[in-house]
């Protein structure tokens, strides 16, 4: 004779829907767990890879100021990885219906868009990335190179949110043959996305040039 399969019994004074419910909370308890590791697993690789972007991070940083030219990679900016999103503000100017680059005219900026340096989100010169500064008021007071295409229209705010690699200005202090920096709120990021508006930022630009006199050069990706 053939052998038959049985359902296990009910636990003692369970009815069948009891079972059932049993059953149905033990799998949504046990779905619940596994959607809890899968979370705790991504978060670990998320924690290590921003680790090692870090660490990478102050190699480029050692490295760069070591081998590239000056001009690339001035050295009062350092290399920075940013692990999550960082909010910063960015004085573009308006020109007809669209907002461009203050510097060149050319390069424009829509809100949602995400922009990203033509040589990648990697370790760009820093004439190629995108200058953008951690408080709206050093936005506003920032000036623009004497050459910038864009300087006598009228400007507004961006909210901006960066993220991945970036350069961070800094103001060197120097202390038993070390030097030490802290940013001056000025960034160069190699990728961003536009957030809103903010608010008009017309400034005489006559002012830019006292403000701004020497960087024409390396700060081209404005």
């Amino acid at each position: 004779a053939g052998m038959s399969t049985r359902a296990l019994p009910p636990r003692g004074g369970e009815d069948a829907h009891a079972t059932m419910r049993r059953l149905n909370a033990e799998a949504r308890l046990a779905s619940a767990e596994r959607a809890r590791a899968r979370r705790a697993v991504s978060e670990t690789a998320t924690r290590l890879k921003d680790e090692v972007a870090r660490q990478i991070a102050q190699i480029e940083d050692d490295r760069a100021h070591a081998t590239r030219p000056t001009h690339q990679i001035p050295s009062n900016w350092r290399c920075t990885h940013m692990e999550t999103p960082r909010t910063l503000y960015k004085v573009v100017a308006c020109v007809g219906d669209a907002f461009v680059s203050v510097y060149d005219g050319r390069t424009t900026y829509e809100l949602g868009r995400v922009y990203q340096t033509r040589r990648g989100a990697g370790w760009p010169p820093l004439d190629q990335c995108f200058f953008a500064w951690t408080e709206p008021v050093g936005a506003l007071q920032a000036g623009f190179p004497r050459g910038s295409l864009a300087k006598t229209h009228p400007r507004v705010l961006l909210k901006i949110e960066a993220f991945g690699n970036a350069y961070e200005c800094c103001a060197h202090a120097r202390f038993k043959g070390s030097a030490t920096q802290k940013g001056t709120g000025k960034m160069a990021v190699t990728r961003f996305r536009v957030l809103r508006v903010m608010t008009d930022a017309f400034r005489a630009s006559a002012l830019d040039k006292l403000r701004f006199p020497d960087i024409a050069k390396s700060d081209g990706g404005g």
